[in-house]
């Protein structure tokens, strides 16, 4: 490893992160593929198992509209989703600091419960540990899932190709700007986006290419992860991108960019020119904002069309904004 010290932008979905990732150098990944998307696969049968983990430590715990623990259930879920798989279980591991209230843990596993009935999706093992207080920021949260991909579907790794359409599920931040709103105290009546997506994934799986959620790092960290293994580039449309005016204020207020916002409930598609409609008009009986921003174009990169003109998005660099999922 090159870097002396881990700092937060390690951790924050942009560019060093992929550079950690990258500098430790593991390559036995044995009959596993797909070990960098979003979940890997396993060949199973005639099907494929998919299985993905992730660790969540945001702050605060708490925030309009959800909380770590739906968060950790959704983020997991949702990592099965994009690659088509059906969720089948997920795990649940927690280390608590000591002292951590018990009426909140009570609340963050009640959330989790719920999602678990409502999505018929069992938490199937787990683990909890305790750490002293002061060596511990509250509670972070492990899960793990694992999801089947039946023979009859091909996982989200189709190429994509010139004038396929790019196509946003909702809009951008609201998940950013629930939570920010909380740890930096002010008003909004915006709630997090966090959702399992499982309900809008079966209704567009058949009619899409791929499928990515754009969590850390937001649309630009995961746009230019797409076209960073394709040898063709993305065009998005800055005036045809949604985000709700509140989102717009918050982000202008906190000087932050409102394309490496974190979403916890939405997912971006590519789907070939012909059937692009198809997945907008199915998209929108789950939100209305669902909209097509972009197409896949000439070139590479990602770049934004704005009325003046257009600009480069390049692959988010630095703290972006920690400990938001």
């Amino acid at each position: 490893m090159k870097k002396e010290f881990i700092t937060l932008a390690h951790g924050s979905g942009g560019k060093e992160m992929e550079e950690l990732i990258e500098s430790l150098g593991i390559s036995y990944r044995g009959e596993w593929k797909d070990c960098d998307k979003d979940s890997a696969t396993l060949r199973l049968g005639e099907g494929r198992l998919c299985f993905t983990t992730d660790s969540f430590v945001v702050d605060p715990i708490f925030f309009p509209g959800g909380d770590i623990g739906h968060l950790a259930f959704c983020g997991t879920v949702n990592d099965l989703c994009v690659m088509k798989a059906k969720p089948l279980g997920i795990s649940l591991a927690l280390v608590i600091e000591e002292g951590f209230p018990a009426a909140d843990l009570e609340k963050i596993l009640s959330s989790i419960k719920r999602l678990s009935e409502e999505y018929k999706i069992p938490i199937v093992t787990g683990d909890t540990k305790v750490m002293e207080k002061g060596k511990l920021d509250k509670i972070i949260i492990n899960t793990s899932g694992v999801g089947l991909i039946s023979k009859e579907e091909k996982a989200c790794d189709e190429k994509i190709a010139l004038g396929d359409k790019v196509i946003l599920s909702g809009g951008l931040g609201e998940h950013a700007t629930a939570l920010l709103s909380k740890r930096f105290d002010f008003e909004t009546r915006i709630t997090t986006d966090s959702k399992p997506l499982v309900k809008e994934m079966e209704a567009v799986k058949g009619i899409i290419r791929l499928a990515k959620d754009p969590t850390r790092g937001g649309l630009a960290a995961i746009l230019n992860e797409i076209v960073s293994k394709s040898s063709i580039g993305i065009e998005i449309v800055e005036d045809d991108v949604p985000a709700k005016p509140e989102v717009k204020k918050a982000v202008e207020m906190l000087g932050i960019n409102l394309y490496e916002l974190a979403c916890e409930g939405r997912m971006v598609c590519i789907a070939p020119e012909e059937k692009a409609d198809a997945v907008v008009a199915a998209l929108k009986k789950f939100n209305p904002d669902a909209c097509i921003i972009g197409k896949v174009v000439e070139g590479d990169g990602v770049s934004v069309r704005t009325a003046l003109g257009s600009r480069i998005l390049p692959t988010p660099s630095g703290r972006i904004v920690p400990r938001i999922c």
